[in-house]
């Protein structure tokens, strides 16, 4: 059997992506700590005061979600999003490059037909409000469209790092 050929490691990400990524993490963080917090409240509220906390409930689920987008394109930047790679491992250098650029492209077109399903909904949709909070879905699905646009970004960077690191090893 041969020995796998490993790929170059690709080119550090310029210090502005590497700054967005930081800000991102950072504020993920803190969303985490809000939804500890919010739960903690709940919990005592029901436990000690026998009553619920509608806006706490809504708030942690909506850091929640803001939390998952806010970490998607560090993820994809670093290279740690989810990915199997236990076939293109086995690959050659050339077909193993192709495959993790196919991969890149299926991010950025996952992360453009989000885009574009978000902005088709948030035409009718960017005035109503939330139930408990009471704010305006432009506020919540905003920022959400925001990262899927640092997504696409950031495995951009990725194919242009790994596009650049073939023409380096050939």
């Amino acid at each position: 059997m041969s020995e796998i050929d490993a790929l170059p490691e690709p080119a550090p990400a310029p210090r502005l992506l590497e700054m967005a990524a930081t800000c991102l993490l950072a504020i993920a963080t803190g969303l985490m700590l809000l939804i500890v917090a919010l739960i903690v409240a709940q919990i005592a509220a029901r436990n000690f005061w026998n009553m619920g906390l509608p806006r706490a409930e809504e708030l942690s689920r909506l850091a929640g979600v803001l939390c998952v987008y806010l970490t998607a394109p560090v993820l994809a930047l670093r290279g740690h999003h989810v990915a199997v790679d236990v076939f293109v491992n086995l690959l050659p250098a050339l077909p193993r490059r192709l495959c993790l650029i196919l991969a890149e492209l299926s991010i950025i077109a996952f992360a453009g037909l989000s885009i574009w399903g978000g902005y088709l909904y948030l035409l009718r949709a960017w005035r109503f409000r939330t139930p408990a909070l009471g704010v305006q879905n432009i506020w919540l699905y905003g920022p959400v469209l925001i990262c899927l646009a640092l997504l696409v970004v950031m495995a951009a960077w990725r194919i242009r790092s790994l596009l650049r690191s073939e023409r380096g090893a050939a």
